[in-house]
């Protein structure tokens, strides 16, 4: 082999190593390369987000929610708090911090015990959310039970405690409908929420004006950083973020009338309801049965809330603005007005009362009264609540301009009160029976209506606007729970409700009128006699509704009373009052009692 040759292959070989380690090298290379990219930016948050929890976890300072006070609030006086907060803690843990599943049972496990709350239902809460996101293990936690976890860290890594103010109702059960309840926000409402700056492990306002005006109670948290060590040993704390504390709200409703609606109500089932007409302030709105809200506020409420929903005596339903009734003779109101405002009647005419009335047809059909009036007039009629007397007006006029002035006075739209869940009553129409039940509209529909009976329903708030209507000259104003919202040191008024026009009815002096006269005879002499030795005067109507239950005890029928004071006074001072009773036997009996002692607090009070 000539020299040439021996050199050319030893050359041959030196290039092929160096094209191996050049290779080797830049796959070497491209592997660090690849890594680097995946940690740095597919990995990179994730990474960042761990290396930041060894370092520093972040705490939230749960904002406080607002106040209510009644309506007679004054800046530095001794206010009725109907809704409060009180100082607690709360224990927490981001789960994705745990280095494994069996780490975090050996600390879930022995705090559960400590906590004295289910090991499989914390882990099944657990397992249900964001691993990243921070989970509230218990709530309302006693300072007692901080010390012990805080001075046993290592026992508890990853485990944290934040100040959490508790929602106090200071009155259980008595604003329950009024004010509502807060609970843990929902999946479905942090989903829908969380652009609006909502965070999932947040409570927000459920029902009543918790519900309605919780952007304004809720307020907005800040955190606190809390510097840790690689044993998740405490080095040092810093409030990151300050929490602002939510406003507060005055309300329209006067605690002690309130109070005395809800006591005079005891056991019964129904509501009641106090307007100022002039304003459509809210002076007492009460509902039974009910529930005490602060029975239903905690995370592990599940079971109550179960509980209260299967109720079958729904202590959830607020009945003065989500029941519907027959308002039975208290509608004889609007059949008076249908007639005088279509000149169809005289307040002056008469029908004569033998105790019941025959509709003649094909079969002739008997209705009856309560008892023989003889003959009245329209006065007399509101007065003693004669049906013989409205069977035969109604029959007169027709359903059309009765339905007219039903649906003018607001008996089938809801008022808007600032309250959640608001329903509206129903009035039956040709159209919708013949479609509901394939007949025909009779007459006899026409005797029914005429009286609040047959097809037509309403709720106690639309009820309390119609006799607001009359006291206020056919204006209705929409009625309104919150007064005022003020900063949370109470030093700056935000928002003032602003007064509102809900409907105006021109009704005619004359029918403005009779209808006064009538209802105030009806105290004077009537069905509400038992209101006549107070002090004030008063105006009132009484219902009682027969329903279509068929109940073994005698008491099957709704009781009703609608009614105002002072029957002469200023529109300003006047307020009306509405009370239903289910099964309250009678209008007289069953509502009449519980607006006695609704008025006699509001002559104490000095309303009028």
């Amino acid at each position: 082999m000539s020299q040439t040759s021996l050199r050319t292959r030893m050359l041959e070989a030196f290039r092929r190593r160096m094209v191996f380690f050049i290779g080797l090298i830049l796959s070497v290379f491209v592997i660090l390369l690849l890594q680097t990219i995946n940690l740095q930016l597919i990995q990179g948050e994730t990474y960042k987000q761990r290396a930041r929890m060894n370092m520093e976890n972040y705490i939230p300072i749960p904002a406080s929610r607002g106040e209510m006070y009644d309506r007679n609030f004054k800046i530095g006086g001794r206010n009725i708090v109907i809704v409060s907060n009180r100082p607690s803690f709360n224990i927490t843990t981001i789960p994705a911090g745990f280095k494994s599943k069996e780490e975090m049972a050996a600390v879930i496990r022995p705090l559960c015990r400590l906590l004295k709350i289910s090991y499989d239902d914390v882990m099944s809460d657990i397992r249900s959310r964001n691993p990243w996101e921070r989970i509230v293990i218990r709530e309302d936690i006693g300072f007692d039970t901080i010390v012990v976890i805080a001075s046993n860290q290592h026992l508890f890594p990853n485990i944290d405690w934040e100040d959490a103010p508790v929602r106090v109702y200071n009155y259980g059960n008595m604003f329950s409908h009024a004010v509502g309840y807060i609970g843990t926000i929902s999946p479905a409402e942090y989903k829908r929420l969380r652009d609006s700056g909502y965070r999932h492990y947040q409570k927000i306002g459920k029902s009543g004006l918790e519900g309605e005006y919780d952007s304004l109670l809720r307020g907005v948290d800040g955190h606190y950083r809390r510097v840790v060590d690689v044993r998740n040993r405490i080095e040092g704390e810093e409030v990151g973020l300050q929490a602002v504390a939510g406003n507060n709200v005055v309300l329209s409703i006067d605690f002690e009338v309130q109070k005395a609606a809800w006591e005079a109500m005891q056991d019964l089932k129904g509501s009641c309801v106090v307007v100022k007409p002039h304003t459509g302030e809210i002076i007492a709105l009460m509902s039974r049965p009910d529930f005490d809200p602060n029975l239903v506020i905690s995370k592990n409420n599940a079971k109550i809330i179960e509980e209260l929903s299967a109720d079958k005596n729904k202590p959830f339903l607020n009945r003065a603005i989500q029941s519907k009734y027959p308002p039975a003779s208290t509608f004889k109101i609007v059949t008076s007005i249908a007639a005088l405002e279509e000149d169809k009647w005289n307040p002056n005419f008469t029908f004569h009362c033998p105790g019941k009335y025959t509709l003649k047809g094909f079969i002739d059909k008997d209705f009856y009264c309560y008892e023989t009036h003889g003959t009245l007039d329209m006065y007399g009629a509101i007065a003693k609540s004669c049906s013989v007397y409205f069977y035969q007006l109604g029959y007169k006029i027709g359903p059309t301009i009765i339905l007219k002035y039903a649906e003018y006075l607001g008996l089938s739209d809801k008022t808007g009160i600032d309250l959640p869940g608001e329903t509206q009553g129903f009035l039956p129409t040709k159209k919708w029976k013949l479609k509901t039940f394939d007949q025909q509209w009779f007459d006899g529909d026409t005797v029914n209506l005429s009286i609040g009976q047959g097809f037509v329903s309403v709720t106690p708030i639309e009820m309390v606007n119609l006799v607001a209507g009359i006291v206020n000259n056919g204006i209705i104003m929409q009625p309104h729970v919150v007064n005022k919202v003020l900063s949370p040191d109470n030093k700056k008024v935000l928002m003032k409700t602003e007064l509102r026009k809900l409907k105006e009815i021109p009704l005619s002096p004359m029918t403005l009128d009779t209808l006064r006269q009538g209802m105030r005879l009806a105290v004077k002499s009537g069905t509400s006699r038992r209101l006549s030795y107070l002090k004030v005067p008063i105006a009132g109507k009484t219902g009682t509704a027969q329903t279509r239950s068929r109940r073994k005890e005698d008491h099957s029928q709704h009781a009703w009373f609608v009614g105002y004071a002072p029957f002469d006074g200023p529109v300003e001072n006047a307020v009306a009052v509405v009370v239903m009773t289910e099964y309250g036997v009678a209008g007289a009996v069953g509502a009449v009692p519980i607006a006695e002692k609704v008025f006699s607090k509001m002559i104490s009070l000095g309303y009028f």
